[in-house]
């Protein structure tokens, strides 16, 4: 299967649409991989807090 790239009349709105929608969604994925990162930081840096205390 071959997927035909001429969008003939429409390219000038449809080519940049996609590229909007690639880069919408690489940045959802590089905030949320970020977001994970600093939750599980923060989640280790109080539980070496609570581990402190405890002892």
């Amino acid at each position: 299967m071959s997927f035909d790239f001429d969008a003939g009349k429409y390219a000038v709105y449809l080519w940049p649409a996609f590229g909007i929608s690639a880069i919408a969604f690489a940045w959802m994925i590089a905030d949320s991989l970020a977001m994970a990162r600093r939750w599980r930081r923060e989640t280790e840096r109080r539980q070496a807090e609570l581990d402190e205390l405890k002892s």
